[in-house]
């Protein structure tokens, strides 16, 4: 195995590992030294590059992990008086169980959320400390600059450092509203693997699994959450599209062309469980809409047999709880697919001196698309050189190209 693909391995591992191990080493420290937790851990991604490049690739790479940081945890701890009686003989007794995983990733991620943080602390605080997404990463799934991220991370950490947040799991009374950030922050992680800065990982399957692998944790801690089991519907369909959305060439395949004998049935059927499971509860949120439009695409035997118009619908009941620009160019989508082709693009049109859309470059390969099948193909072109103009991905730029040629 050479040096490239070894540390793929080493992040992979470390990507699906760093939650709980964070989660259980702040267990012992406190999470007003979870600096120093995170630390170790990036300590630990380190040693396991150095190592596993010789060839050392252990039996049990996520074991290895958690056992190193361990070590480190003891080591470091030797070096500072301050903490020689406060974890020490916690940590050197301790059981690393899952169950004591799973207690502290739960407890771990609902202090990040806890609702004396500011709303978008919360989110930058788990996907930095829990997730272990860079700065860079977080501005880009929070649609802001790195300075600003630096800033609400900094106020957060204080107040770990302060010690007004506790480190628990939070009772039934106080639980909806905990809950509710929770959401939010496993499907901004989820979409920052789907929908990837990485120009050469267009998709970065770990980090959806690892948002999916925390989002089961929550599920089975609170099994009675309609919206935890509709957003992992929702995830499931469409992690199980993974496989088609990227050519052997590396080129992002649209919904229309992609091969799906290449979707992962086993996950299509897991996600439809989950979405007939949260619609026992009699309650709709914007995730089990989401779900039921993605489930519409995995039922559907192709793309012109896709039943448009329940989309169209479900994005117009949608629209009620998260009218964003991004649902509002989805919507003209399956508006212009249920045969209203004229009206879905006059209404896409309407939308170009919006700032999101002005810069966007999904906005503008979708007017190009429209104007194709509508015959209009200078329009088209001029589209399509406006998309790849704003496009930041280079898989995504290759599309582009390619629907410009063909």
């Amino acid at each position: 195995m050479n040096h490239s693909n070894t540390n793929q391995l080493a992040e992979h591992f470390f990507r699906h590992n760093y939650a709980k191990i964070v989660a259980v080493l702040v267990r012992y420290f406190g999470l007003d030294q979870v600096e120093i937790a995170e630390d170790i851990v990036q300590d630990t991604l380190v040693e396991a590059m150095e190592k596993w490049s010789l060839g050392n690739i252990p039996q049990n790479p996520g074991g290895w992990l958690m056992d190193v940081a361990k070590k480190k945890t003891i080591n470091r701890l030797k070096r500072d008086q301050l903490f020689q009686s406060r974890v020490i003989p916690n940590l050197s007794q301790a059981s690393f169980s899952p169950e004591v995983e799973t207690d502290s990733t739960l407890r771990m991620i609902f202090a990040c959320c806890h609702p004396s943080l500011p709303d978008e602390s919360q989110v930058a605080l788990a996907l930095k400390t829990l997730c272990g997404l860079s700065i860079t990463e977080i501005a880009h799934a929070l649609l802001t600059n790195e300075a600003t991220i630096n800033k609400r991370l900094y106020r957060a950490k204080q107040k770990f450092r302060s010690g007004s947040i506790p480190f628990d799991i939070p009772t039934d009374g106080e639980l909806p509203n905990r809950l509710d950030n929770v959401f939010t922050t496993l499907y901004l992680l989820f979409n920052e693997g789907y929908y990837s800065l990485h120009a050469e990982k267009m998709i970065r399957i770990d980090l959806c699994f690892e948002a999916i692998r925390l989002l089961k944790e929550v599920v089975v801690a609170f099994p009675s959450s309609s919206k935890a089991k509709a957003l992992l519907a929702l995830m499931l369909l469409n992690i199980a599209r993974f496989e088609s959305r990227i050519d052997s060439n590396r080129t992002l395949v649209v919904l229309a062309e992609q091969n799906r004998a290449a979707w992962d049935q086993s996950l299509v059927a897991e996600g439809i469980d989950y979405l007939y499971q949260s619609m026992e509860e009699n309650q709709l949120s914007q995730y089990h809409l989401q779900a039921g439009i993605v489930a519409e695409h995995c039922l559907a035997k192709d793309f012109r047999s896709t039943n448009w118009a329940s989309i169209y619908r479900q994005y117009t009941l949608l629209e009620m709880l998260d009218d964003s620009m991004t649902l509002q160019l989805n919507k003209a989508i399956a508006r212009f697919y249920a045969n209203e082709k004229e009206e879905a693009l006059a209404g896409l049109l309407s939308l170009k001196s919006n700032p999101f859309m002005n810069e966007n470059a999904l906005y503008y390969i979708t007017l190009a698309v429209f104007c194709s099948e509508l015959g209009q193909k200078e329009q088209a072109a001029h589209f399509f050189e406006t998309a790849l103009k704003y496009s930041k991905s280079d898989t995504e730029k290759e599309l582009i190209r390619k629907k410009m040629s063909g």
